[in-house]
C-alpha cells in the first residue's frame, strides 16, 4: 500500500513540476530531403530529449520530391524525422506540404493519405502511441483542425495545398462543393480564433505556405507580369493541363496570393496569434501589428533570400539551416529562439509576443 502511495505521490509531484516549467514548441519545416539524419535532425533530437515538457511540429515537405510515393528512398526520408522522436514523450505533429502532395501531380492525394497512415502506424508500433492522430489535417481536407496543448496554447492546423493543388484531373479531398467548403473553413477559423482570444490563450496557426514572406517564394513585383501572362491569357490553358504546377506554390500565383491575403486579414483581426510556416528554405521572423509570422523551412534545404530586406517588421532572417523554438513561460510571456543546424543560437527574442 505504501509503495502504491509513493508511486501516486511521485506522479503528482512530477505533474506539478511539469506545470511549473516553460513549454517549448519546436518548429521545423522542409526536413525531408535526406535519407540519413543530418545535423539539423541530430540537433533537434538533442533538444527534444532535453525538453520533454514540450512539442515539435514538422511543417510540411516531409518527403522530397513527390511525397510517400512507394519508393524506399521516400520512406527513408520520412524516417529521418520520425527517428528524432524515439526518446521524446511530448506532443508531436506533421502537416503536409506541396511536395507531400507530389508537387501538384495527380497522385498527390494518394501520397498524402499514405504518409498519414505511415506516420500514425509508426506512432502505434514504434512509439506505443496508438490513440493520437499525428498527421493533420486528415483525409486531404483543409481544416482547420485544433489541438489544445494546455499551457494556454491552441494549435490550429491548415492544409494550404488543398487550395493550390486544384486542377480538373487532380483528386483532392472533398466533402461537398469547393466554395461551400471554403466558406465553412473561414467561418470555423474565425470562430476558433475568437474563442481562443476570449480565453486568453495563444493561437498557433500552422500551415506549410507562408502568409508573409520576404524570400524567394514570396511576392516579387518584377515577376508579376509573368504570372499574369500565365494566369490571365490563353496561356492559362497550360495551367488546366497541369503544366504550370511548379508555379502554384509561388506567392505571385493569383490563387496563392488571394488565399494568403484572406488568411492574413483574418489573423490580424485577432490578438495573440503566431502564424508558423515552412516552404521557404531559410529562417524569418516577421512582426506585424497583431500577429507574429515565423518561417522555419531550412530543415534539409537552403534557399538564399536573394534580396536585401529593409522592412522594419522583419526582426530576423538568415539563409542558414536550422529550426525555431517557441518558449511559453508560466507567466504568459512567449520567448523565441532560432537554432542553427550545428546547435548555434542564431537569434533570440524575449517576451515580446
Amino acid at each position: 500500500m505504501k509503495k502504491l502511495l509513493l508511486i501516486v505521490l511521485n506522479f503528482i509531484l512530477n505533474d506539478l513540476q511539469a506545470q511549473n516549467k516553460p513549454y517549448s514548441l519546436f518548429l521545423i519545416g522542409d526536413a525531408g530531403n535526406s535519407t540519413v539524419q543530418n545535423d539539423v535532425h541530430k540537433t533537434l533530437q538533442k533538444h527534444l530529449t532535453e525538453n520533454q515538457n514540450g512539442g515539435v511540429i514538422f511543417l510540411g515537405d516531409n518527403i522530397y520530391p513527390r511525397g510517400l510515393d512507394g519508393t524506399k528512398d521516400a520512406e527513408l526520408k520520412l524516417l529521418t524525422q520520425l527517428h528524432t522522436l524515439r526518446n521524446f514523450k511530448g506532443d508531436w505533429y506533421f502537416i503536409p506540404g506541396n511536395h507531400d502532395w507530389a508537387k501538384g501531380r495527380w497522385k498527390g492525394y494518394k501520397n498524402v493519405i499514405r504518409q498519414a497512415n505511415y506516420i500514425n502506424k509508426f506512432a502505434k508500433d514504434s512509439l506505443n502511441q496508438p490513440n493520437t492522430k499525428h498527421f493533420l489535417p486528415e483525409k486531404g481536407l483543409p481544416g482547420p483542425v485544433t489541438r489544445d496543448l494546455g499551457n494556454n496554447i491552441v494549435l490550429i492546423f491548415t492544409d494550404t495545398d488543398w487550395w493550390l493543388h486544384r486542377s480538373f484531373y487532380h483528386k483532392v479531398g472533398k466533402e461537398e462543393k469547393f466554395k461551400k467548403m471554403e466558406i465553412a473553413y473561414f467561418y470555423r477559423l474565425d470562430s476558433i480564433l475568437t474563442t481562443v482570444e476570449k480565453q486568453g490563450k495563444k493561437s498557433i496557426f500552422l500551415s506549410h505556405h507562408p502568409l508573409v514572406d520576404y524570400g524567394e517564394h514570396g511576392y516579387h513585383k518584377d515577376k508579376s507580369w509573368y504570372y499574369a501572362l500565365v494566369n490571365y491569357t490563353p496561356f492559362q490553358t497550360f495551367g488546366l493541363l497541369g503544366v504550370n504546377r511548379a508555379l502554384n506554390s509561388e506567392m505571385n500565383q493569383p490563387r496563392y496570393m488571394k488565399l494568403a491575403d484572406k488568411m492574413y486579414q483574418m489573423l490580424e483581426q485577432h490578438k495573440n496569434v503566431i502564424a508558423v510556416a515552412g516552404h521557404e528554405h531559410n529562417l524569418q521572423v516577421i512582426k506585424r501589428p497583431n500577429s507574429l509570422f515565423l518561417i522555419s523551412g531550412s530543415g534539409s534545404k537552403l534557399t538564399p533570400l536573394k534580396r536585401k530586406i529593409t522592412q522594419k517588421d522583419c526582426l530576423f532572417n538568415a539563409s542558414k539551416s536550422g529550426f525555431m523554438e517557441l518558449i511559453f513561460e508560466t507567466s504568459g510571456k512567449v520567448n523565441l529562439k532560432v537554432w542553427g543546424g550545428d546547435g548555434t543560437l542564431l537569434n533570440e527574442q524575449k517576451g515580446g509576443f
